[in-house]
């Protein structure tokens, strides 16, 4: 695992213990089971306040910024499913389950070499909850 990659993943670990990590075809992959969403998501007909997230890092990472996060496919805000999505994954994830792709991106990327500082993937995956309160 590059080293960055290990920095990075160590500083998810400190907010989302059980985040998972794939290696595949040079990009890497992240899960983070039981991501907190806001009030009014469902999956199915079914009320939750947590959800399974994925996110993949092209292979030139943090050059080349993170795009999009992936959600399981059967989540809907209040019965509709979401607009702001593309669909189906850019790729297919190493993770089992199906999924939705939503679009996402972040307004400002500076990666900076102390992964602390600037942007990192924890600021990253915490701006995925932006995206959740917008609903649909």
């Amino acid at each position: 695992m590059r080293t960055r990659i290990e920095q990075e993943l160590a500083l998810l670990r400190e907010q989302y213990p059980d985040v998972e990590h794939a290696e595949l075809n040079g990009e890497d992959w992240f899960r983070l089971p039981r991501y907190s969403i806001p009030e009014g998501w469902q999956q199915g007909d079914n009320p939750v306040s947590t959800a399974d997230v994925v996110f993949q890092l092209k292979a030139n990472y943090p050059a080349t910024k993170p795009y999009g996060f992936l959600a399981p496919v059967d989540l809907n805000f209040k019965g509709t499913p979401p607009v702001n999505n593309v669909g189906d994954p850019p790729a297919k994830p190493p993770f089992d389950g199906s999924w939705r792709h939503f679009s996402w991106d972040a307004e400002e990327w500076t990666a900076k070499a102390d992964v602390r500082k600037g942007s990192n993937l924890l600021v990253w995956c915490r701006s995925f909850r932006i995206r959740l309160q917008e609903g649909v």
